[in-house]
């Protein structure tokens, strides 16, 4: 399941390395990820692009809608590793198992780093955030997602089940992701 991380096609190089590999393994390249902005600036001394106005990115797994888009371009050769979606921020995407996933929130930032061998990769959902799916609703005050240990923590969670946990023991249990 990608969620941020598939937001941009800048890290050409990147991309291009990768789809050296997988094209000669013999796989397709991914599809593209597209992002359509009203405008937007790219400053190659800072290695930073912000999309402003009505930013819509489509990616094969996921949909982001923003009013904002800030990605860190990182080296040539590096992997993207820090990215946020600012303001009235809308994510939909869909799981290995085709379970969808809907996310609101004021910013969505991604973040990805390896350190001391271990991999740290999270999205963190501030200004009410809410994630919503076919077994419920969760909101809190900050909802991270720890794509790297599988992991969902909100801080103040409010959780609203669409199931009956009371009564039925062979309910399906809930499963949020």
């Amino acid at each position: 399941m990608l969620f941020l991380l598939l937001f941009i096609a800048l890290g050409s190089a990147v991309q291009a390395q990768t789809n050296a590999v997988k094209a000669a393994a013999g796989k397709a390249p991914p599809a593209p990820t597209e992002i359509n902005s009203d405008a937007a600036d790219f400053d190659l001394n800072a290695r930073l692009a912000v999309y402003r106005g009505h930013v819509v990115v489509v990616d094969p797994q996921m949909k982001l809608k923003c009013d904002q888009l800030v990605v860190f371009i990182p080296p040539s050769g590096e992997r993207l590793n820090h990215i946020e979606a600012q303001t009235n921020v809308v994510i939909d995407f869909a799981d290995s198992h085709g379970q969808t996933t809907h996310a609101l929130a004021d910013l969505a930032v991604y973040r990805y780093l390896v350190q001391n061998g271990a991999t740290n990769e999270t999205v963190t959902l501030t200004g009410k955030p809410q994630v919503e799916n076919s077994q419920g609703t969760l909101t809190g005050d900050q909802i991270v997602w720890d794509r790297a240990n599988g992991r969902l923590t909100a801080t103040n969670p409010y959780m609203k089940s669409k199931q009956n946990i009371q009564g039925t023991t062979n309910a399906a249990p809930l499963k949020l992701f």
